[in-house]
């Protein structure tokens, strides 16, 4: 099976290389024409229709595609090499002397054969070229006679050279396949070892967030059951057991929000990315939080361009911003303020929430993304995570960007 992408990058090397071959011998004619003489209608007509055909296979090569046949591509490498070799010899015996420099243009369809080949099929392009080198001698003398002994002699010179390009290109070529192998045989290994190290870091993954669960279920069921536990062995209507049944109550409560949390934060979905007008869903997240944030006598407002708009799914990003508002009123002693927004950068979307009220404590900045780490007395711990696993999956990621005393602000960037 052919590897398309290389085969377009080394057929485009070789095409533009002949050309630039082409037209170098061409230009050498020109200055040395005292020498070499006027070139003459056929040499042009040669030199001229290789060109077009090299611009045709290079347009060729660039339109390749995975559904391109083998077979086609094969036909090109034997059909490419026979044309050069053609050429090389119309050109050489175009050339009007005995030692035509054109003879060189012979060396593209050896490099091409080692390149492709294997050594047999090379030494058969590489022979074929120097029979023909001979050839070209050998007319021209029976046409401009006498022969010329040197003349055959530099023939031969030339030969030996076309005989070693081919070997030692085909060495090197088969050195480079087989390091190329090796390092995809590397490569296999290495992702069959990244594939087991993955598994063995989710298992860990598995292992650390099964036993933070636990941890965290274990402490709210312990005290339902203590305080119904304390609730039976009390008076009926006694304050004790009215206060027992609360607190059961409370850690129920506590025990569905961590699970409907933790559900979020595992679940995986894909986000549906449509452009948005921005203000209309910071306006949404700001209702549902006004009574919230009224209750604690916070005052509540959005900043936003009403024309702003970003790609982003409304659903997933309202989830995020609800749960950065919740965080940021819950840390806002009363009579604060607290600002969601959003603004935009060259190539950057970036919405916000910012809040008075204390510092987030430096030691605590790197762990309050981590699943389950809360600085609150209900908190889950989730609620940062499930942002950060919203905003990584919109190709972005979510910021502490400012943590002073008086404002703390979170940005989700993407």
């Amino acid at each position: 099976m052919t590897n398309y992408g290389s085969y377009k990058k080394q057929e485009t090397v070789l095409i533009l290389l002949n050309m630039a071959v082409l037209a170098a011998l061409f230009f050498v004619h020109i200055f040395f024409i005292s020498l070499l003489g006027r070139p003459t209608s056929s040499l042009l007509l040669v030199l001229a229709f290789r060109f077009a055909i090299l611009i045709l296979e290079l347009l060729w090569v660039q339109r390749l595609t995975q559904e391109t046949r083998d077979a086609a591509i094969n036909i090109h490498i034997h059909f490419s090499i026979i044309l050069n070799i053609a050429v090389a010899f119309l050109a050489s015996l175009s050339g009007g002397t005995a030692d035509s420099h054109y003879s060189v243009l012979m060396i593209i369809p050896i490099l091409s054969a080692a390149y492709r080949f294997n050594l047999a099929k090379t030494f058969v392009v590489t022979v074929i070229t120097i029979l023909l080198t001979f050839l070209e001698v050998w007319l021209f003398f029976r046409a401009h006679p006498p022969a010329d002994v040197t003349e055959y002699f530099e023939a031969a010179t030339v030969s030996l050279v076309f005989l070693v390009v081919a070997v030692v290109v085909w060495l090197l070529v088969g050195n480079l396949r087989q390091e190329e192998e090796k390092l995809g045989r590397s490569l296999e290994d290495l992702s069959v070892l990244q594939e087991k190290l993955v598994a063995e870091e989710k298992l860990v993954a598995i292992g650390q967030l099964s036993s933070a669960i636990a941890h965290e279920i274990r402490n709210p069921v312990t005290m339902i059951s203590s305080s119904l536990k304390m609730a039976e062995s009390a008076k009926p209507g006694s304050p004790v057991r009215l206060e027992m049944f609360r607190i059961a109550t409370e850690e129920a409560k506590r025990l569905e929000n961590l699970t409907t949390d933790f559900l979020a934060f595992a679940r995986s979905k894909k986000p549906n990315i449509e452009s948005c007008l921005v203000i209309d869903t910071l306006n949404y997240v700001a209702s549902l939080a006004k009574a919230r944030s009224i209750e604690k006598e916070l005052i509540l407002t959005v900043e936003c361009d009403e024309s702003l708009i970003f790609d982003f799914d409304p659903e997933q990003i309202r989830q995020a911003l609800l749960n950065l508002i919740m965080n940021a009123i819950n840390a806002t002693p009363a009579g604060g303020r607290i600002v969601i927004g959003a603004v935009a950068g060259t190539g950057l979307s970036v919405l916000f929430v910012e809040n008075e009220g204390e510092a987030i404590a430096a030691d605590n900045t790197q762990k309050i993304f981590e699943p389950f780490f809360t600085g609150e007395a209900q908190g889950t711990g989730l609620g940062l995570s499930i942002v950060r696993n919203l905003a990584r999956a919109h190709g972005g990621d979510i910021y502490l960007a400012v943590n002073e005393n008086g404002k703390v602000r979170f940005e989700i960037r993407f």
